[in-house]
Protein backbone atom coordinates (compact mmCIF):
# COMPACT_ATOMS: atom_id res chain seq x y z
CA UNK A 1 0.00 0.00 0.00
CA UNK A 2 1.13 3.59 -0.70
CA UNK A 3 0.47 6.08 1.58
CA UNK A 4 -0.23 10.01 1.24
CA UNK A 5 -0.16 12.80 3.74
CA UNK A 6 -2.49 15.93 3.08
CA UNK A 7 -2.61 19.34 5.55
CA UNK A 8 -5.58 21.84 4.68
CA UNK A 9 -5.81 24.86 6.29
CA UNK A 10 -9.10 26.06 7.76
CA UNK A 11 -10.04 29.17 6.59
CA UNK A 12 -11.25 31.18 10.05
CA UNK A 13 -15.02 30.87 11.10
CA UNK A 14 -15.33 27.33 8.88
CA UNK A 15 -14.04 25.05 11.64
CA UNK A 16 -17.42 24.17 13.31
CA UNK A 17 -18.95 23.26 10.15
CA UNK A 18 -16.22 21.50 8.46
CA UNK A 19 -16.49 19.49 11.84
CA UNK A 20 -20.62 19.29 11.14
CA UNK A 21 -19.90 17.49 7.60
CA UNK A 22 -17.75 14.68 9.29
CA UNK A 23 -20.74 14.18 11.78
CA UNK A 24 -22.83 14.07 8.49
CA UNK A 25 -20.44 12.02 6.68
CA UNK A 26 -19.77 8.77 10.26
CA UNK A 27 -23.75 9.86 10.24
CA UNK A 28 -26.56 10.10 7.07
CA UNK A 29 -23.75 9.45 4.66
CA UNK A 30 -21.78 6.83 5.88
CA UNK A 31 -22.39 4.48 2.87
CA UNK A 32 -21.84 7.09 0.49
CA UNK A 33 -18.61 7.60 2.37
CA UNK A 34 -17.34 4.20 2.30
CA UNK A 35 -18.70 3.75 -1.49
CA UNK A 36 -16.29 6.61 -2.08
CA UNK A 37 -13.29 5.09 -0.12
CA UNK A 38 -13.73 2.14 -2.87
CA UNK A 39 -14.09 4.50 -5.88
CA UNK A 40 -10.78 6.35 -4.52
CA UNK A 41 -8.69 3.49 -3.82
CA UNK A 42 -8.32 4.18 -0.52
CA UNK A 43 -8.16 1.05 1.82
CA UNK A 44 -7.36 4.02 4.94
CA UNK A 45 -8.30 7.11 6.03
CA UNK A 46 -6.81 9.04 9.57
CA UNK A 47 -8.16 12.90 9.22
CA UNK A 48 -7.71 14.97 12.51
CA UNK A 49 -8.06 18.40 13.37
CA UNK A 50 -5.32 20.55 14.72
CA UNK A 51 -5.60 23.55 16.71
CA UNK A 52 -2.52 26.02 16.10
CA UNK A 53 -1.84 29.74 17.30
CA UNK A 54 -2.05 30.21 13.40
CA UNK A 55 -5.22 28.80 12.93
CA UNK A 56 -6.84 24.98 12.61
CA UNK A 57 -5.64 22.33 10.57
CA UNK A 58 -7.15 19.17 8.91
CA UNK A 59 -4.32 16.38 8.70
CA UNK A 60 -5.49 13.76 6.17
CA UNK A 61 -3.27 10.42 5.89
CA UNK A 62 -4.86 7.92 3.47
CA UNK A 63 -3.46 4.69 2.20
CA UNK A 64 -4.14 2.73 -0.77
CA UNK A 65 -2.73 2.24 -4.33
CA UNK A 66 -2.75 5.67 -5.69
CA UNK A 67 -3.74 7.59 -3.11
CA UNK A 68 -2.16 10.76 -5.26
CA UNK A 69 -5.30 10.05 -7.74
CA UNK A 70 -8.05 9.45 -4.96
CA UNK A 71 -9.15 13.17 -5.09
CA UNK A 72 -9.16 12.56 -8.68
CA UNK A 73 -10.94 9.58 -8.96
CA UNK A 74 -13.64 10.85 -6.82
CA UNK A 75 -14.31 13.62 -8.85
CA UNK A 76 -14.50 11.75 -12.13
CA UNK A 77 -17.38 9.80 -10.60
CA UNK A 78 -19.30 12.54 -10.64
CA UNK A 79 -21.74 10.66 -7.39
CA UNK A 80 -23.96 12.25 -5.48
CA UNK A 81 -21.47 11.83 -2.56
CA UNK A 82 -18.39 13.68 -4.67
CA UNK A 83 -21.07 17.21 -5.81
CA UNK A 84 -21.44 17.36 -2.29
CA UNK A 85 -17.99 16.85 -1.75
CA UNK A 86 -17.05 20.02 -4.49
CA UNK A 87 -20.10 21.89 -3.00
CA UNK A 88 -20.10 21.53 0.69
CA UNK A 89 -16.86 20.45 1.90
CA UNK A 90 -14.04 21.82 -0.71
CA UNK A 91 -15.59 25.56 0.13
CA UNK A 92 -14.92 25.26 3.84
CA UNK A 93 -11.37 24.59 2.83
CA UNK A 94 -11.20 27.55 0.31
CA UNK A 95 -10.91 25.25 -2.07
CA UNK A 96 -13.20 24.48 -5.06
CA UNK A 97 -11.21 22.01 -7.39
CA UNK A 98 -9.03 19.24 -6.29
CA UNK A 99 -5.66 20.83 -7.91
CA UNK A 100 -5.79 23.28 -5.11
CA UNK A 101 -5.34 20.83 -2.51
CA UNK A 102 -1.44 21.70 -1.05
CA UNK A 103 0.91 19.06 -1.46
CA UNK A 104 3.19 18.22 1.21
CA UNK A 105 7.23 17.45 1.62
CA UNK A 106 7.83 14.26 3.44
CA UNK A 107 11.05 14.67 5.64
CA UNK A 108 10.43 11.60 7.40
CA UNK A 109 9.06 7.80 6.86
CA UNK A 110 10.26 5.40 9.19
CA UNK A 111 8.74 2.18 10.26
CA UNK A 112 10.15 -0.94 12.28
Amino acid sequence: MTAKMFTFPVPAGNTDALKGTFVEMAGSREGQCVANRGVMGVTREYVCLQHTPQGDVIVAYLEGDDPDKAMERMMASDSEYARWIASTVMPLLGTHTEEEFPGVEVLADWRA
